[in-house]
Order: structure tokens, then sequence, then C-alpha cells
């Protein structure tokens, strides 16, 4: 069974015939063109893998990527697994166009370390020349990510220089840091096929995560599930592999067919299908001209090569260069993942003879899966904090939970963020601990930029509220939460803005502070008539039409004065037209409990004789009380609500 080593991936990559293959060989003992196509035409066509044995013994992998125009988009999907190139150039051919356009490829893909081989070294005639061959290759590599690697000379025909090589390789790979494996597993496929009296087998790189035998995996997008029977990590059978390792999976439950490059094996329901995704993206300096907006272009991301338009969030035309927010919008939906690095190809006028090249690439910011409007604040400003928070774990987290407009679970806010629940509880119990998350209920977690966005909106509301309704002192609080949107932030951001003075309770409004309501002297007078009636009538209220009638009002204007009684918490309105003094309804509830605890239930009409009022107004009572919980009407009969059974010391 193989041992666990340092997970790096080696790739090579330059232009066609300057040797990749065969430099692969010398270093491997293994030919990587195995196809008969492959044999016939002396050219790389497919991803090539091998097992490399470093000086240490340890075992690393290697991709070895074709080299011609025509193949590059296989080259594409080889180089985002790597972690360090070995960048071929030929000292008899120099710089040639696929050298320029991979080192943009591996640049875009955020690659950072490797060495270049100077092959063919056994052709330069003497010395001089092949100095002159090294400072071509170095003038070459003047400002890019290999500005400062070893240039290796080597012939793979005489072995000559391979020491050297070697050495500076394994010196490379020391510095490089081992291939991140803590997230949720991701293997873009690079092949899936059948093998006679073991059935499916998939290979690919992972790009993050372990999977084990035994584990379950989702393909997406298809939704299939499998189970891991056994793999293969290097060729060697093995019992776990990890981001950054040649894995082989057999894969139980799915059918090899389905198994195509470009579908993605995940962790069972941590990613999905999109269709659109939000990206940063850079056009490369070598375009040289602004390109317009809905460019058409071939996107190559993980193993996948889809057609898609490119829409510009922030302006109308991308420059070379400058970075710009984007929206990537599919023909086929693909498993995208938050992170993940791009390139997009695309026909140009007056670039590569009109041919498709490499014109920039990028890095996925959001997979909202739905069309974006352009030049929207709010959408830039998003995209933009999402940027900034991106490589920072506990950022990131931050963000999402800032994002969401309702409290998540752990579980929820992992799967929104694409991590694991056991690093995101991590994250949470640290923000926390800073105040910049609160847990609103067990396992409901809420950002304090979320709260504080509802505390604002709440203020907002009052505001608007005073200013139609001058008279009252607030706004009912059911009426609030249907205005900003009800849940456990807007409870928590309602605490805030009352414990902080931003707002203030009147009986059962909201209001803000220093409001008391409009009223001059003849309009408190008529408030304190009509309040008096009410009480006075205790249980059985006139109607609005009536007090009208007998203070010599209009009915609207003693709706208008019922409310604001309301809104002071001395009348209750138990329906449209019924309204009743708060001692009336309270002395109602002493009657109910009286019920209850006589019998487990009672009809209306005993309610009616116990309060000795009529129908008119005993069933409003119980409407209402059915509404506050403290009754639950059972065909004709009430029985204990919550608040009932509280009050009566039930369970």
């Amino acid at each position: 069974m193989r041992q666990p080593g340092k997970n790096i991936m080696l790739g090579t990559a330059g232009h066609v015939d300057h040797g990749k293959t065969a430099l692969v060989k010398l270093l491997t003992g293994c030919d990587t063109d195995t196809l008969a196509a492959e044999k016939a035409r002396g050219l790389t066509i497919e991803l090539g893998f091998a097992p490399c044995q470093m000086a240490d013994k340890r075992i690393i992998g290697i991709v070895d990527m074709p080299g011609h125009v025509d193949f590059i988009r296989n080259m594409a999907a080889g180089a985002q697994g790597i972690d360090v190139v070995i960048f071929v150039i030929a000292a008899d051919d120099g710089v040639m166009p696929q050298t320029r356009e991979h080192m943009d490829i591996l640049t875009l893909m955020g690659i950072s370390r490797g060495l270049v081989a100077l092959t063919k070294i056994d052709l330069a005639k003497d010395d001089e020349l092949k100095a002159l061959a090294v400072e071509d290759v170095r003038s070459f590599l003047r400002g890019t990510f290999l500005e400062n690697a070893p240039i290796c000379p080597i012939s793979n025909i005489t072995g000559e220089g391979f020491d050297g090589f070697f050495q500076a390789l394994n010196r490379v790979v020391d510095a490089a840091e081992p291939h991140e494996h803590e997230g949720l597993f991701r293997l873009w496929i690079e092949r899936g096929f059948n093998v006679r009296g073991f059935g499916t087998v998939v290979s690919g790189i992972p790009t993050t995560g372990t999977v084990r035998v035994g584990d379950k995996l989702t393909l997406v997008p298809g939704g299939q599930v499998g189970r891991v029977r056994s793999m293969e990590v290097y060729g060697e059978p093995s019992d776990v592999g990890r981001a950054g390792e040649c894995v082989a999976l057999n894969v139980a439950g799915i059918e090899a067919e389905l198994l195509i490059r470009g579908n993605v094996l995940c962790q069972a329901d941590a990613f999905e299908a999109v269709s659109f995704f939000e990206a940063e993206l850079t056009l490369l300096p070598s375009v040289r001209q602004g390109l317009k907006d809905y460019l058409e272009a071939h996107v190559h991301i993980g193993t996948a090569e889809a057609m898609a338009n490119v829409a510009l969030m922030e302006t109308s035309e991308i420059v070379p260069g400058v970075p710009q927010l984007v929206q990537i919008r599919l023909r086929e939906p693909l498993c995208i993942a938050i992170g993940e690095r791009f390139v997009i190809r695309a026909s140009v006028p007056r670039l590569a003879d009109g041919r498709v090249t490499t014109v920039g690439g990028g890095r996925v910011l959001g997979t909202s899966g739905v069309r974006l409007r352009r030049k929207r604040p709010w959408t830039i400003q998003l995209l933009s904090d999402r940027r900034a928070a991106l490589d920072d774990p506990t950022a990131w987290i931050a963000q999402c939970l800032g994002e969401a407009q309702t409290p998540l679970a752990t579980e929820a806010l992992a799967k929104i963020a694409q991590r694991p629940a056991a690093k995101v509880a991590s994250v949470l119990a640290e923000l926390l601990k800073t105040g910049e998350a609160a847990e609103l209920s067990p396992n409901q977690f809420a950002h304090r930029r979320s709260v504080e966005r509802c505390a604002e909106a709440l203020i907002e509301a009052v505001k608007a509220f005073h200013e139609a309704n001058p008279l009252r002192m607030g706004i009912e609080q059911a009426e609030l939460a249907a205005r900003t949107g009800g849940g456990a932030i807007l409870d928590a951001a309602l605490a805030q803005c009352l414990a902080d003075g931003r707002l203030q309770r009147h009986g059962t409004v909201l209001g803000s502070p220093g409001q008391a309501g409009g009223l001059g002297a003849e309009d408190h007078a008529l408030l304190e008539r009509v309040e008096t009636m009410l009480r006075q009538a205790h249980l059985e209220p006139p109607l609005p039409e009536t007090m009208a009638e007998t203070l010599g009002q209009t009915p609207e204007r003693i709706d208008e004065i019922i409310r604001l009684l309301v809104d002071a918490g001395s009348v209750l309105r138990l329906d449209r037209k019924v309204a009743m003094h708060r001692d009336a309804v309270d002395a109602a509830v002493k009657v109910v409990l009286e019920l209850f605890a006589k019998a487990s239930s009672f009809e209306t009409v005993e309610f009616r004789d116990a309060l000795n009022v009529s129908r008119k107004f005993a069933v409003p009572l119980l409407d209402y009380f059915d509404t506050v919980k403290l009754t639950v009407r059972s065909g004709s009969r009430r029985r204990p609500g919550v608040k009932a059974r509280e009050a009566l010391g039930q369970k």
C-alpha cells in the first residue's frame, strides 16, 4: 500500500516538438504517449501522467501536456492541476508561438513556481551558441513568474545536463507548498472508462480535499451518486487520495459513459452545476486592444471547455491589463467552484491572424446561477468585497454570512461558502468572540453587518410611517415586519434599536425618539372622551358609528382616534369593527382561565353566558384570543392555547 508523501504535481509546458515527452521519459522511465495516433504523428495529443521519484525517494506526479496549437484545450485542462511547471524550450528553435501561449495560460492559472529545461543542446555546436540560447530564453522570461527560475540545458538524447536539471528540479519542488487538501473533495474528470473485472474507473487530479475508499461521491452535472470501491494513486493501491495527486477511482453506481472530461466528481451535495458565474477577468497585454461587452469566447476551467459570453459588470469595454468584474454566461452548465481560475480564448481581429487564441483569464468570485444586471453599484460592491475576502478563510466565511438575508445554520453557511462544515464552525466561534457575528437562536447565525442593515431599514420605515401619519405615536410591530421583512434578524435588529434608543416602544407600537403624536387640545379632549366611553362600556363597547353620532364626529375621525388609543395600548382592536378597552379584555381573560380551570374546553355559548354578553361581542373576543394563542379553536369548542397553559401551570 502506498505511503503518503508531499502532494505536489509537476507539469510540462512548451511548444510542440521541443522534447517534453522525451524529457518525461528520461525523468520517469514512462512513455506518456500511449495513443496510436500519438505514435503515428510523433506528437502528444492527450494528457499523459507518470509517477516521478525525487532524490529523497518520494513519489510525486507529472502531467505531460500537448504543445500543438490544435490541442491547446487539452493543455489548459492539464494546467489546472499542477503546482510546479517544467517549462520546455528547445535550444535550436527558441521561443515559438505556443511557448508564448503556454506561458500566458500558466500565468492566468496562477502557477508561480517552476524551472526551464533548455532541451536539444546536443544540436548546439559550441558553448557560444548554448550561451546565446540561454540569453534568448532569459530575455523571454523577463517579467514572468519564471524570471528568476533556473535555466537547465539538457539533452534528452545524450543525457547531458540531466544531473544539474534533476538537482534544480528537487530544489524547486522542496520550496513548493504542498497542494491544499483540507477543503471539500473535487475531482475534475480527465477520463472515465471500464476495466474488465473491476468496472468503472475515473482518473484525474483532485483540486481540493481528500477521498477515501468507501466514500460516496456525486457526479455534477447529473447528480448520480457512486461509491469508491478502490483506488490507485500514481498507479499504486491506496486507501486515500488527496488534492494534487494523480488518482484513479474505481466507482460503483455510475456508468462510465457519464464520466466524461469536464464533469466533476465531488463530495455529496457540496456543489451544483451553474450556467452563470461571476469573476474577475484580466486581458493579456498582448491583446493590445479593448474588447466590447458580451464577447463570445471559449472558457477553459478545470478539464472543461465551454462556449460562453462575457458580460461586463462595470464598463462597456475591457482593456488589457486592467481587471474587470464580469459575469460568464455559459452555453451549458458546469460544476464551478468559487476561487477556481479559468482561461478564455477567442477570435479577435488583428490578433493571431484572427484565429482563436488565449486573450485572458481570471478567477471565480461567485456562482449565482442567475443573470445579473450590469453596472449596478450594489452588484459591483458585492463582487469587490468577495474579491478582497477570497484568500482569507475567516474573511471569506464572514463575507458569505454578511450577504445572507436570513440567519444561517453552520451547514447552510458551509454550502454557500463552499468550505467544510468543521472549518466554518471554527470560524464562527472566532466571529462570535469578536462580536462580528451573533447566534440568534441555537445554530442560527447572522453577521453584525446584516443586523445593522436591518436596523437601518427599521429606522427608515418608522420615519416614513411618521411622515405619512403625523398624529400617530408609532407603527405596529407586525406592520413594520411586513414592510421590512420579518424573522430572527428583525428581532435582533429591533432589540438593538430599542437598546440604543434609536427606536422607542409606545404601548403596542414602535416610534422614533421624541415622537409623541401631533394632537392639539381639541383632539386630546376627544381622545379622552372616546377612551372613557369604551372603558365605561366594558364588555359591550359601542361601534365607531354609534360613538361618532354621540360625539358629533365623523366615523373616520373616530376610527383615527381609536387607532391612536390602540397605539397607546389602552384599547385593543378585536376585529375590523369592534374595539374594546384593555380593562375589559383583561376581565375576559380571567373568565377564560376560570372556565379552563373547571374543564379542558368550553363552548362559545358557555363563554357568552359567563360574560353575560351577546355573541356580537363574545365571538370577536374568542377570535382575538385564538390570534394571541390564549385559546385554540377545535370545532365549536375552545381548548387552552400556549398562554393559557402557561397561566394555568400546564405543559
